[in-house]
């Protein structure tokens, strides 16, 4: 039984890899659609990284600043850093005095003569002490929002400042989605042409040996039995189109990598590749063999249907 085994196994990869050598042009085709759809897999990981990269980077940014009237004293606005401080949402609170506000507001402004002259003018500080708040998680910040406009302390505040942060973070947010979005609906049409050309070359595979097929049919072979040189096959394009592909983004990456990366500022696409390559090469892998697995399936079990 175990020889019997052996030797079933034997013929289905041999039979597979006559029928895969049997339709070279065809077999070609099919291999170049797949690496697309493998290839466009593998965007769509190297985009996911990215925008998830972008839109983190955004979230670290955003924070909430209140500031103070300038009648509020140094001490009551240090409880009301120690207060927002112990809330759950909260991360860190920074503290920044009118004096230190007025000169950091100097050093950016040391090349504006006008305005280092109407600080002059004016004489007096104008500016307000304030509290910087960053957030455990970007969607900590509403609640912590909602707690200062209903705290007691809110009478002191002269603004709250993070209407435009917010913003930056929702259309951060909605560019990830969308991106991430069509090249899903790129990579599903892309892996369903694929099918549909392995599964046309699969066909006539098939239809190259039908008779030989119907004897096995007769003589009791079981359906599995049929399949196997077909699936076979299958596996073979995915798996050439996996590793073609895979390839093939080695220079993509590192000729344009380093130009996005340079774009970016704040990630590196190169690094990812490079430190992920097994990764990215198993999930081609995998989606590959997986396109050509269901195309197999697809086209024996419309056979068998025929033939029952």
């Amino acid at each position: 039984m175990e020889i019997s085994f052996s030797t079933n196994v034997k013929r289905i990869f041999k039979s597979g890899y006559d029928n895969f050598k049997r339709n070279s042009w065809l077999s070609i085709a099919t291999i170049i659609t797949m690496v697309l759809s493998v290839m466009l897999l593998t965007g769509t990981l190297l985009l996911n990284y990215g925008s998830n990269a972008f839109v983190k980077e955004i979230q670290n940014k955003v924070d909430v600043s209140i500031y103070f009237k300038t009648d509020v004293s140094e001490v009551d606005i240090l409880k009301i850093q120690e207060e927002l401080t112990k809330l759950d949402t909260v991360a860190k609170v920074e503290y920044t005095s009118r004096e230190k506000a007025l000169q950091d507001f100097k050093e950016q402004s040391a090349k504006d003569q006008i305005i280092i002259q109407t600080l002059e003018e004016i004489g007096d500080n104008p500016l307000s002490a304030s509290l910087n708040i960053k957030a455990k998680k970007p969607g900590d910040y509403t609640p912590i929002i909602s707690y200062i406009e209903n705290s007691l302390f809110k009478d002191k505040l002269l603004s709250v400042d993070f209407t435009e942060n917010k913003l930056l973070v929702d259309r951060a947010n909605s560019l990830s989605f969308g991106l991430k979005t069509s090249t899903i609906i790129l990579t599903v049409i892309l892996s369903s042409v694929a099918i549909v050309v392995a599964f046309n070359t699969i066909r006539m595979a098939i239809h190259s040996v039908g008779e030989e097929l119907k004897i096995m049919n007769l003589v009791g072979g079981s359906n599995w039995f049929i399949r196997g040189p077909f699936i076979v096959e299958g596996i073979l394009y995915g798996a050439i189109a996996s590793v073609v592909s895979f390839i093939l983004y080695i220079p993509i990456i590192f000729i344009f990598g380093s130009k996005i990366d340079k774009f970016l500022g704040f990630v590196s696409i190169t690094k990812y590749f490079v430190s992920h390559m097994l990764l990215i090469f198993l999930a081609q892998l995998v989606f590959g063999v997986l396109l050509g697995v269901v195309s197999s399936i697809l086209a024996t079990n419309k056979y068998l249907k025929q033939v029952e």
